[in-house]
């Protein structure tokens, strides 16, 4: 995981509600499970990891 004190912003802020950190804080556990079935990506953010880029603000592939 990244220090929390060099996070950078979500380069996708409109879509930002379907992000991994987001869809953790609002406990949508069933969404969770869904965008994490085949792992592709991972946050240089947080190091949360999910099928698809559109799922976490700063992807990186895994």
């Amino acid at each position: 995981m990244t220090d929390k004190t060099s996070k950078k912003e979500c380069i996708q802020p409109e879509i930002h509600s379907g992000h991994m950190c987001e869809l953790e804080s609002q406990q949508e556990w069933d969404t969770i499970r869904q965008i994490t079935d085949k792992l592709g990506v991972k946050c240089e953010n947080c190091g949360a990891e999910a099928n698809f880029s559109r799922n976490v603000c700063m992807p990186t592939d895994l």
